[in-house]
């Protein structure tokens, strides 16, 4: 396959513009591929018959190359997936197969993608990735409070409390 699977199955939300316009093309690329496995499956299907019936054949007029004492429907069905010709092509089937299935499921997570994008824009739209913004009125409360804590780091030592009292002068200091 063309490119790694992984990685564009995961939209950049900070590049949406062209994540929308590689899409089509991407769905276009992997239902190309999806089709092109298709045909071939069809031809691996179309050799394993073929082979199938020559090896038949073959058995029929020969069964003792293959060796079969006795020509039967039953011994012929039996001997002709153990060939090694038929086993290559059904090799060849299987693999088709498992080319199929993962591109059926590559073009559809590509349309989870797109939903994805949808999604993704609807976010945006929605300022979900803008940066947090106070409220009106919030910015002037939160400059006079760091005013006071700037103003508050000067001081060294600790101020006594209203109703406590500081140190005597009878107590010995």
């Amino acid at each position: 396959m063309s490119q790694d699977i992984e990685s564009i199955l995961r939209p950049d939300r900070n590049r949406l513009d062209e994540e929308w316009t590689e899409q089509p093309a991407m769905r276009h690329r992997y239902g190309v591929e999806l089709a092109d496995a298709k045909r071939e499956l069809s031809r691996a299907k179309a050799e394993l018959e073929i082979t199938a019936a020559e090896l038949d054949n073959e058995i029929r007029e020969s069964p003792d190359d293959f060796g079969l004492s006795k020509v039967t429907e039953a011994a012929i069905k039996a001997a002709i997936p153990s060939n090694p010709r038929y086993k290559k092509f059904r090799e060849k089937l299987i693999n088709a197969e498992y080319l199929v299935d993962v591109l059926v499921a590559t073009v559809a997570a590509i349309e989870h993608r797109r939903k994805a994008l949808e999604d993704l824009v609807r976010l945006w739209l929605g300022d979900y990735f803008s940066a947090p913004r106070a409220p009106e009125g919030a910015q002037e409360k939160m400059h006079e409070i760091e005013q006071q804590s700037v103003r508050g780091q000067g001081r060294h030592r600790e101020q006594p409390a209203e109703n406590e009292e500081g140190p005597n002068e009878n107590d010995g200091w």
